[in-house]
C-alpha cells in the first residue's frame, strides 16, 4: 500500500490534506514509535498528535524511523490549554517543533476553547496566525468548537479556521455543525470516528457491514469519508491500523440514509473544558 491510496481534500487555503489520519491519543513510548512508523509505511501519510498527549517526541521518532521524507507526510499537533495565550503559544510551539524533529507542522490546532477566558483563546489564535504567516505551520484550525464559538472567533479576528476537529461518528451525527462548517469552508475532522467500538453490535450497522463484507469500524469510517470528513482512528495495533485504512469503498444511498439515522445519538467525550451547549 502506498500513500497514493488515500484520497485528499483541499482546505480553504489550498493545502491538500489526506482524508485518513493516524490518531495517537494515549499512544506512548515504543508503542507509539512503532505505530507511527508502521502506519507511514502502510498507506498513511498523516499523523495527529497534541502537546497534551505527551508523545510528540515519539511521533518525531516514528516518522524519522519510517524513512519517509518530511514533505511526503502531514503532521498535526495542538496547543495545550495550559499553553494558551500569545507568548506561551509561541514558546510551546517551538518546543513542539523540537520534539517532532521538524521545522514546521502541516496543521496546528487550538485543542479546546477556553470557555472561562475566551480572550486567551483569541490571543492564541492571533499567535497561530503569526506562525502561519511566517511559514511555520502550513494551516491552522481549532478543535472542539461549537457554532457560536466559531462565529465569535471569526468575528473577533477575521481569520476563518481551516479545520475544526470534533467528535463525529454515526452515533453523533452533528448535522448543524457540519452544515455550518461546509458553508464557511471549514473542514471537519472526526476524532473518535468509530465511537470507541461501543456500537459495533448495532443491528443496522452490522447489516451494512455484512453487505459490503467489511467490519463495523470500516463502515463507520467510510460513512464519515462520504460526508467529506477527515477521519482520525487511533490504534497501536498493526492489524487495526491496516483495517482502518481499508475504508475507501462506496456506501449506497440507502446505506447512508440508514447510517444518518442511527440511534442512540450520544456524545462519548466529556470534560470540564467542554463549551456550553456541548
Amino acid at each position: 500500500m502506498t500513500k497514493n491510496t488515500v484520497p485528499t481534500i483541499t482546505l480553504n487555503n489550498d493545502v491538500e490534506i489526506p482524508l485518513l489520519e493516524l490518531g495517537t491519543y494515549r499512544a506512548l513510548g515504543d508503542a507509539c514509535v512503532r505505530a507511527v512508523k508502521f502506519a507511514l509505511n502502510h498507506g498513511y501519510a498523516m499523523i495527529d498528535t497534541a502537546q497534551a498527549y505527551d508523545n510528540e517526541g515519539q511521533v518525531g521518532e516514528g516518522w524519522k524511523a519510517s524513512g519517509r521524507t518530511r514533505d511526503d507526510i502531514f503532521i498535526t499537533t495542538k496547543i495545550r490549554n495550559g499553553n494558551q495565550g500569545h507568548k506561551s503559544t509561541l514558546r510551546s510551539f517551538m518546543t513542539s517543533l523540537k520534539n517532532l524533529q521538524t521545522n514546521y507542522v502541516d496543521l496546528l490546532l487550538i485543542h479546546w476553547p477556553n470557555i472561562r477566558d475566551f480572550d486567551r483563546t483569541i490571543a492564541t489564535w492571533q499567535a497561530m496566525t503569526e506562525l502561519y504567516q511566517d511559514g511555520l505551520c502550513r494551516s491552522i484550525g481549532v478543535s472542539n468548537f461549537t457554532i457560536p464559538l466559531l462565529e465569535k472567533l471569526i468575528k473577533e479576528t477575521g481569520v476563518v479556521p481551516m479545520v475544526n476537529q470534533v467528535e463525529f461518528h454515526p452515533f453523533l451525527y452533528q448535522r448543524e455543525l457540519l452544515k455550518y462548517c461546509n458553508q464557511e469552508d471549514v473542514q471537519v475532522e472526526a476524532y473518535t470516528p468509530i465511537a470507541r467500538g461501543k456500537f459495533f453490535d448495532h443491528e443496522g450497522l452490522q447489516q451494512i457491514a455484512k453487505k459490503h463484507q467489511k467490519t463495523a469500524a470500516q463502515v463507520m469510517l467510510a460513512w464519515s469519508v462520504q460526508h467529506n470528513i477527515i477521519v482520525i482512528p487511533k490504534s497501536v495495533h498493526e492489524e487495526r491500523i491496516l483495517e482502518n485504512s481499508d475504508i475507501f469503498f462506496s456506501l449506497d444511498s440507502q446505506d447512508m440514509k440508514t447510517l444518518d439515522n442511527l440511534k442512540p445519538q450520544t456524545r462519548l467525550i466529556t470534560t470540564p473544558d467542554a463549551p456550553p451547549s456541548w
